[in-house]
């Protein structure tokens, strides 16, 4: 059963929710209204619980986490201490940790410091540390990427989030919808979607986004010493199979899956398979 838990990191309130007993996997979900732990990983937090101690976190002002009290956005390299001393305060080692999207530079730069924590990486659909083309190539993927994170129009209706999800996903049930439910009602209540409104440049110039890749990401790659596995969608308009390959490619230690019929989200579209991958790299 998914149980619910708060946790102070550095004074910071921090929520949780984890399942299951053994090896310890902490996801970390990815930006955007509404992102947050349980939302993002509810069919890993069941799917994979017969084998692992799973663990998902709301990371700063997402979900029941305490928010700055500036109410300022607080970027993915801003994260990342935080998500360190979330592992230790709950006294982890050598943990796998997983990462979707945003979730995914926050999990890799993690690996990156702190690799006496992390012992397996696993980046799902990691379009925040994939390489871009540097060609016309890319303007495809960053028009796509402005369309799907555009706060300029006014906050939807609890039943428009739900039905705008629906459309972009293949996934289906109530415990899905439910928890994104749950999500919504928390993130308008805490006034999320006005931060979003007013992100700083580098989080919406996507030429300017990747700058944080260049300088906290590529440079160590190859020197990252976690078993990485990379599962990577293939009709996600945001980034595209090819930017996976590159990803791959930088890090030696590393398997490449790529899935069919699954979007951003390949972690919900394609639960079952990404769950089975998981499960057979740990052996």
């Amino acid at each position: 059963m998914i149980t619910a838990h708060l946790i102070s990191v550095g004074g910071i309130t921090t929520s949780y929710c984890e399942n299951g007993a053994g090896v310890p996997i902490v996801f970390l979900h990815g930006a955007g209204f509404g992102a947050e732990g349980k939302a993002s990983f509810v069919l890993q937090l069941n799917g994979l619980s017969d084998h692992f101690r799973v663990i998902a976190v709301d990371q700063l002002h997402f979900g029941g986490t305490d928010y700055p009290a500036d109410h300022r956005y607080i970027n993915r390299l801003g994260r990342v201490d935080h998500v360190i001393g979330f592992i230790e305060a709950l006294g982890l080692k050598q943990i796998t940790l997983a990462g979707n999207s945003e979730g995914s530079f926050v999990a890799t730069r993690v690996a990156i410091v702190r690799p006496d924590l992390v012992s397996k990486l696993v980046l799902l659909t990691a379009n925040s540390v994939s390489p871009a083309f540097g060609d016309d190539r890319d303007e495809a993927w960053i028009q796509a990427s402005r369309q799907s994170y555009d706060y300029s129009g006014p906050m939807p209706s609890e039943e428009e989030y739900i039905n705008g999800w629906w459309k972009g996903t293949r996934a289906s049930g109530q415990d899905v919808e439910g928890a994104k439910r749950e999500a919504y009602r928390r993130a308008a209540a805490r006034g999320q979607y006005q931060m979003f409104q007013n992100l700083p440049e580098e989080e919406t110039n996507e030429r300017l986004y990747v700058a944080l890749q260049h300088r906290y990401i590529f440079p160590y790659l190859d020197r990252l010493q976690a078993q990485t596995l990379i599962i990577w969608s293939k009709n996600d308009p945001t980034v595209t199979p090819e930017q996976g390959l590159k990803l791959a490619k930088l890090i030696r230690n590393s398997d490449f899956h790529l899935l069919n019929n699954a979007g951003h989200a390949v972690h919900i579209d394609q639960s079952e398979a990404v769950n089975r991958l998981i499960r057979q790299w740990h052996g």
